[in-house]
């Protein structure tokens, strides 16, 4: 007994042993590198942003104020556009992940051919500690899916990807305003107590509280029904009164509605 338990265990070792034999091996995987950043710090230290396009002869600068917003850095520089700024653009200007590095040290000729003497894009970045990152984009590769880019004080040149590019290039291309925002600041009925057949005037204050010039329709209600509409145009922080005149041909109480701004009028 103890003979065939001794022939059994080799033969399920040997079985073992085939099947061992006939699992593919495999080989451990290369560790994966980390992709490579150009630069990198907390988008919460991000103070100044500084933007030049030399081949178009246009910059823009923002600024970020106590209330934690940026602004367009000029005197009294209104706050940029929250709908297209979020807290997308210091992310992005944080430090873009690289495509691949290209060069490091990248030459003399290496940076010619890449287009730095003549870049497309010129970045400055201060932090709330003071420190300074400039940075230099130069121009799109052969494939036109990514932009070279390098910091201005170091060798190494990057690939970074083309919508990288496309964002950061429309903050001087196309600044973030706020758009226009047209409302209408107040009524007035002159006089509040009128005549049958009088004429009544209504004077409608509009103002623009955005950044951009733009047009809105001033609508009048009487009685909640619409009795004229006008169009307004105003640039940014402009007041303009719109005029109205009704003349009420019954007696009784009358609601006025100008643009959601409402008023009484008593006709006897």
């Amino acid at each position: 007994m103890k003979f065939r338990a001794i022939i059994g265990l080799l033969v399920v070792l040997a079985i073992a042993g085939v099947v061992y034999a006939a699992i593919p091996k495999t080989t451990p995987s290369a560790p994966v590198q980390p992709r490579p950043y150009v630069w990198d710090f907390d988008m919460e230290a991000l103070q100044t942003i500084s933007l030049t396009m030399p081949k178009l002869d246009q910059s823009v600068s923002f600024v970020k104020h106590d209330d934690r917003y940026f602004y367009f850095d000029v005197p009294n520089g209104p706050k940029v556009d929250m709908q297209r700024w979020g807290g997308g653009i210091p992310l992005i200007l944080s430090g873009p992940g690289a495509d691949r590095l290209l060069f490091n040290p990248a030459s003399a000729t290496n940076l010619q051919e890449c287009g730095f003497n003549t870049p497309n894009i010129e970045i400055h970045l201060t932090l709330n500690d003071g420190k300074a990152y400039d940075i230099v984009v130069a121009d799109k590769n052969p494939s036109g899916t990514a932009y070279y880019i390098k910091m201005a004080d170091q060798a190494a040149v990057y690939t970074v990807d083309s919508t990288w590019y496309d964002v950061i290039s429309r903050l001087v291309t196309d600044p973030p305003y706020a758009p226009a925002s047209i409302a209408v600041a107040g009524v007035t009925v002159t006089p509040l107590e009128a005549r049958v057949g009088q004429t009544v005037n209504i004077a409608a204050d509009t103002v623009n509280s955005g950044t951009l010039a733009g047009t809105m329709d001033v609508v009048l209600k009487v009685n909640g029904e619409v009795v004229e509409t006008k169009t307004v145009e105003l640039a940014r922080d402009e007041h303009k009164t719109v005029l109205f005149t009704i003349t009420p041909d019954q007696a009784g109480v009358y609601s006025i509605n100008v643009g959601g701004k409402t008023a009484k009028l008593t006709v006897q």
